[in-house]
């Protein structure tokens, strides 16, 4: 299948490369970079430790190595306060940040990493050296809060309508009946109040995620050891495949949360807040081939066809190719984009790319 015709979209592929051209502009007065550890394939997992407070902040990034807009907020985080110096935030905070802990998956722009391990997935195993890294940090740092950064798939509307869901939080559960202790209140008022700042930029494109607990994701694990630990998912606008709405909300976020530990706004906030947020529902793909004619038994009766946009790395860019797929958001009720083709003939992969020849996406 052929590619759509598509902007450049490659600055969301993030290596270490990238990383460490900013890396070296930090201050080091201020920020503290080591190499914490190594990946599979021998990669630097960078660490970045700043600020001199009390309250200490654990944070990773692309544990996911195909899930970078995060990673980009936290770059634009530490660019922000190399050049403002906040005393505020370095006064009462201590900062430990891991930009990239999957450096092999995000370089081959892969969820997994190069054993073909999902590391949100490994928080019991500890099979892999990036868990057993992110595992001893945790243990050593001890900290007051973990944020957990990730991007989330298109696929994603907040609640039930057509809105999609730009960026999702989640306070994880800590047991199997996703109980709520002091520990996930404090996660559940922070969340709420980066909500109510967030409506005023996004007001139906917050969404929270689905709290089913899993002691094999890091979240869950983190939680249950009695950390209070946030999700982000960075997601998707209408037409924003580079995702900058979704930075843009996660830097207007990190801004939110740090202010509000420091002031106690926070604590305005309920568990009812927080659950009124609208949660997550696999409704989008990305585009929907309708009024076509087809001779095609499998395409037979169905009205209309839906295309998601797979993210690929050719000859070192990143490419969204449009692939016919029923299986990621089975039940769908909306697409991103609608392709009427006026009862143009469509029997095969090679006529999906030939009607779609013409679209573009940014």
């Amino acid at each position: 299948m052929r590619f759509l015709k598509q902007e450049e979209i490659n600055e969301r592929y993030i290596t270490n490369s990238r990383l460490e051209s900013l890396l070296e502009t930090l201050d080091k007065d201020i920020f503290k970079v080591s190499v914490a550890g190594k990946s599979v394939l021998q990669k630097n997992i960078y660490r970045v430790d700043f600020g001199t407070g009390n309250f200490k902040i654990l944070l990773w990034s692309q544990m996911h190595g195909n899930e970078t807009t995060t990673t980009k907020s936290v770059l634009n985080f530490l660019e922000k306060l190399n050049a403002n110096k906040n005393a505020d935030w370095l006064n009462f905070f201590s900062f430990t940040f891991l930009p990239i802990l999957n450096p092999d998956g995000a370089k081959a722009f892969t969820r997994v990493n190069a054993s073909k391990i999902d590391l949100n997935r490994d928080s019991v195993d500890l099979s892999q050296p990036e868990s057993q890294l992110l595992r001893s940090i945790f243990n050593e740092v001890k900290p007051d809060l973990a944020l957990n950064m990730h991007d989330q798939r298109s696929i994603f509307s907040a609640g039930s309508n057509a809105n999609p869901a730009t960026l999702s939080f989640l306070a994880p559960a800590f047991n199997e009946t996703c109980d709520i202790n002091e520990v996930r209140i404090f996660a559940m008022q922070l969340i709420a109040n980066m909500n109510d700042v967030l409506k005023n930029h996004a007001p139906d494109n917050i969404g929270r995620f689905d709290d089913s607990f899993n002691i094999n994701c890091i979240g869950d694990m983190f939680i249950h050891l009695n950390v209070p630990t946030i999700l982000f998912e960075a997601g998707f606008e209408s037409d924003d495949y580079q995702r900058k709405k979704a930075e843009k909300l996660v830097d207007i976020s990190l801004e939110i949360l740090l202010n509000s530990i420091v002031s106690q706004e926070y604590k305005k906030f309920s568990v009812d807040d927080y659950l009124k947020i609208s949660e997550n529902e696999k409704n989008f793909v990305d585009l929907i081939i309708e009024n076509f004619s087809t001779t095609n038994s499998d395409f037979a009766d169905k009205k209309t066809l839906p295309i998601v946009f797979k993210e690929e790395i050719i000859d070192g860019k990143l490419i969204l190719k449009p692939t016919l797929d029923f299986v990621s958001a089975p039940n769908y009720k909306f697409a991103h984009k609608v392709l009427n083709l006026n009862q143009q003939t469509i029997n095969n992969e090679n006529d999906i790319a030939e009607a779609l020849s013409n679209i573009t996406i940014s």
